[in-house]
């Protein structure tokens, strides 16, 4: 396995615990601001909407006295309260951080999530000083659909492609970074339980959790 001259690594369900507030924070927001009692398939519903549709659907079928655009707002609102507040790093990841750091491996951040929330989780869970950028998605101007957020942090980071690693724990995050030729680290979240065994046969490393493995130094 090569060892690494860099690293890119996703934040949310890679390094941090994060996903399950993205689908628990719709209905956070039902009960504690309008005291309403979610129903069953409410994020099942929610899945192929944008925040600001699912806004709007909620407003409809709770019958609140709000805009779709003000409940989308409190529902970033909460998100953004759990990355200040409550957001955990994965057990391990913090060891992994420090033998990379220990190693001379400059390291940096490359997440769908907007900056603020990204500064707000660094500044919590205290991060921020493994890393010497952030790279958003909405900055870069793609998702991770396309590869152009890995090119950017690889720019920076001016190592060799074959030898910056990618760390993601997203299927398809992890089939567009293999695709643009980079090595690639899948870490298990539960989120993506029902794809563990593609991203086992796809990626060049497999994590199950940080504290199983020890880092390829």
């Amino acid at each position: 396995m090569i060892r690494p001259q860099g690293v890119i690594f996703d934040m949310d369900g890679t390094l941090l615990d994060s996903m399950f507030y993205w689908n628990q924070a719709p209905a956070d927001c039902l009960r504690e601001i309008y005291g309403k009692e979610p129903k069953a398939d409410l994020m099942e519903q929610l899945k192929p909407l944008t925040i600001e549709e699912g806004g709007d659907w909620i407003r409809k079928t709770y019958g609140l006295d709000a805009t779709g655009a003000q409940i989308a707002a409190q529902i970033n609102a909460l998100v953004a309260r759990f990355y200040r507040e409550r957001v955990c790093v994965k057990p391990g990841a913090r060891q992994w951080l420090d033998s990379l750091q220990q190693a001379g491996i400059p390291m940096v951040i490359a997440t769908s999530t907007d900056r603020p929330l990204v500064e707000a989780a660094m500044k919590h869970t205290g991060l921020a000083p493994y890393f010497s950028a952030v790279f958003t998605c909405t900055e870069v101007g793609a998702g991770k659909g396309r590869p152009d957020i890995y090119e950017t942090a690889l720019a920076y980071l001016a190592t060799p492609k074959a030898e910056t690693w990618v760390f993601e724990d997203s299927f398809f995050a992890i089939q567009t970074a293999k695709a643009a030729g980079f090595p690639v680290a899948g870490v298990y979240d539960a989120s993506q339980d029902a794809l563990q065994s593609q991203i086992r046969a796809l990626a060049d490393l497999y994590i199950p959790a940080f504290d199983a493995l020890t880092p390829p130094l």
